[in-house]
């Protein structure tokens, strides 16, 4: 013999049932937006915004555009000394090399 639920009863567990789904989800996302809010913290504390100026020196890192890079393995990583010669909105820098010729990345 099975034991027969009225469909109100049925209804009333479905309900509480959910309930507690929405309870676990809403805990799952203040969680999920507890931990985006510290990892942002962490990496705002270690990073901070560098604004160069024109005839500033500075050196670039020699990176593949894609691909790996086939070099030697102790080749530089760095290349050349470099002057700002021109500042663009957006962090975009115009270099030219120490005689005055403007870099272009090869």
């Amino acid at each position: 013999m099975a034991l027969e639920i009225p469909q109100t009863e049925k209804v009333k567990l479905k309900l509480q049932e959910q309930d507690g789904i929405d309870e676990r989800k809403l805990v799952a996302q203040q969680n999920l937006e507890l931990y985006q809010a510290r990892t942002t913290r962490a990496y705002e504390k270690l990073s901070r915004l560098r604004s160069f100026r024109k005839r500033e020196s500075m050196l670039v890192l020699r990176r593949p555009i894609v691909g790996r890079h086939h070099s030697p393995k102790f080749a530089p990583n760095w290349e050349g000394h470099f002057i700002i010669d021109q500042v663009y909105d957006g962090g975009a820098y115009l270099l030219a090399n120490a005689d005055g010729e403007d870099f272009i990345s090869n």
